[in-house]
């Protein structure tokens, strides 16, 4: 199942854009305890933006993981909105979404990514991709690994949204919740905590373990 990000979305997370990147890395600084998630907006990383979850959380899982790519920009730089444009868009072209050397085309005939491409990519790394269920990704995240969930992005941040989205989510925060690092809203809610019932009735498929 591949996922969708809509035109309103995406405008709406440029609304946002002007938001300090700040709010993000604060919620990052507290995280830390508990994962080496780090925010990363998707938005500004080049003409296919608007479906660019899926490369933003592959790169995402990857720092996480201890293995990020070369041309990671960390920090409030990196977590600025275009801060991360070239390492996303080289991830794209790892994963089959884009051809190298042109950005701005398309190698498939399909809205966002499906997770294969995502694994093949993180792959492309150097790193390990398992699939898994979506149930035993949350659990697995829970317990501390990485995971890139494919999530029905309404349902988990309660908003009037029909479409799939990739996140990341490793740890858990001093309530207990399982902490998320939400590539589509960067900006805004960066790195949050849900409960376990509230990651499994966001569900829109599978899920990967990064290590």
């Amino acid at each position: 199942m591949n996922t969708t990000v809509s035109r309103r979305t995406a405008f709406r997370s440029v609304a946002v854009a002007g938001l300090a990147a700040a709010a993000g890395l604060f919620a990052t600084s507290n995280a830390h305890a508990a994962s080496d998630l780090v925010v990363l907006d998707q938005i500004g990383t080049g003409p296919w933006d608007q479906e660019n979850c899926g490369p933003a959380s592959a790169v995402i899982a990857l720092v996480a993981a201890d293995r990020s790519p070369d041309e990671y920009v960390s920090g409030a730089e990196g977590a600025a909105v275009g801060g991360n444009a070239t390492v996303v868009m080289d991830m794209r072209a790892h994963c089959g979404l884009s051809p190298w050397g042109d950005p701005s085309a398309k190698s498939v005939d399909y809205w966002g990514a499906y997770l294969e491409d995502l694994e093949k990519g993180i792959q492309e790394y150097d790193g390990t991709a398992t699939h898994a269920e979506y149930e035993e990704g949350v659990d697995a995240a829970a317990s501390g690994s990485v995971v890139i969930l494919h999530v029905h992005h309404g349902a988990l941040i309660g908003e009037d949204a029909d479409y799939g989205h990739f996140v990341v989510a490793q740890g858990k925060d001093s309530d207990g919740n399982i902490l998320v690092s939400d590539p589509g809203r960067a900006q805004s809610i960066g790195i949050t905590g849900y409960t376990r019932s509230h990651l499994l009735n966001a569900r829109q498929g599978d899920a990967t373990i990064v290590s």
